[in-house]
Order: C-alpha cells, then structure tokens, then sequence
C-alpha cells in the first residue's frame, strides 16, 4: 500500500470554502451523490456549496482535518449518545436554497435511514472523507484516517461511518473498522455499510 508523507493538519474557518470545493470535486462519481443528484451538470454545479454546509458544521462543533494543500480532508463530529442538539430545520433549509427541493427530497430519505441507524453510543462520526481525484491512489485517505484514528485510540474513542462501497469498506476494515449486522438500502439507488470501530 501506498503511504502519503505531507502534512495534515487542522483546517480553519479560512479554509472552509476550499474544503466544501475539494469534497464536491471528491464525490462526483461517489454512487450516493449520483443517487441525490441523477443529473451530472446539477450535481457539478451545485456539489461545493452542499459540501460546504456539512463542512461548516464540523467546523462548527467537530473539527476538519485536510491532507497537504487540498489532497484530501476527513470531517469528523462527536456524537455523546445524549445530547442531539437542534432538529436540523436550519440545515435543511440552506441546503435546499442551494440545491433545490428534489435532491432534498432525496436527501432526506438518506439522512432519514442514517439517523434511524446511528449507534447511540458515544463516539467520533466521520461522515465524509474525500480526496482530490488528482491525488487517487497515493496513499492519502488512509493517512488521513490513520491521523485521527490514532488519537481516537490514545483518547478510548469509538469511531463510526458508513462506506458508500464495498471497495471503500475494505479499506476501512484494514484500518479496524467492522461492519454492522444492517445495510442501509437507498430505494433504487445504492447502498451504505454502516461500519463501527472500538478504540484499538
């Protein structure tokens, strides 16, 4: 396997237009973006302002970690199994002014299923990693988890995600992630492995 040796570090609010842009370069061909948005033209057009929103929110109340000068970022939010916050209204609603009310019709199925099967137990959520496809297969993904992941383990933290893959979900397994007894099946679209990792 290939390893990646830049830099990672910490992403700050200045980098939040950057990293919402990288992501949505980063999930055009993923199979649950093509499901939320069928439309390629829609999907590049509006993918950065989307990603931007979760990339806000980590910014926000988790943290965001980018790989060198734009080859890869992780989000990751802390969930305590108690406190769930607000009901998400704001959210949805900027993410439907950018993107319109058919990919949030979809969208909300997704979050839906995904919210309904989050583990209650506390622990570190990472809801996307991306890489530049410029920066495929040069080892960025997996240093960008093995960064967190380390701390999680030095801290007792679980981490949990859900691959959008079986390709992704076996290089989550390699870094100590199983996958949960549930699938969760997207009508007429693919299907996500939710993955739960206990602290090493």
């Amino acid at each position: 396997m290939v390893q990646w040796q830049g830099e990672i570090r910490r992403a700050s609010p200045d980098d939040a237009k950057a990293v919402g842009a990288l992501l949505g370069e980063a999930f055009m061909a993923d199979p649950v973006s093509g499901w939320i948005f069928p439309d390629e033209q829609h999907r590049a057009r509006v993918h950065a302002a989307f990603f931007g929103e979760f990339v806000q929110l980590a910014l926000d109340g988790g943290e965001v970690w980018l790989a060198g000068d734009g080859a890869g970022a992780t989000l990751w939010l802390p969930v305590d199994g108690t406190d769930h916050g607000d009901d998400g209204s704001d959210l949805y609603r900027s993410l439907e002014a950018g993107v319109g009310p058919e990919a949030m019709k979809r969208f909300a199925v997704l979050d839906e299923l995904m919210t309904a099967n989050h583990p209650a137990e506390p622990h570190w959520y990472l809801p996307f990693i991306g890489v530049h496809p410029d920066h495929h297969g040069q080892g960025v993904g997996s240093a960008l988890l093995q960064h967190q992941l380390t701390r999680l383990d030095a801290e007792g933290h679980a981490g949990y995600l859900e691959a959008s893959c079986l390709r992704n979900a076996a290089l989550y397994e390699r870094l100590g992630f199983r996958r949960t007894p549930v699938t969760l099946d997207l009508p007429g679209g693919p299907t996500l492995y939710p993955m739960w990792r206990d602290p090493a």
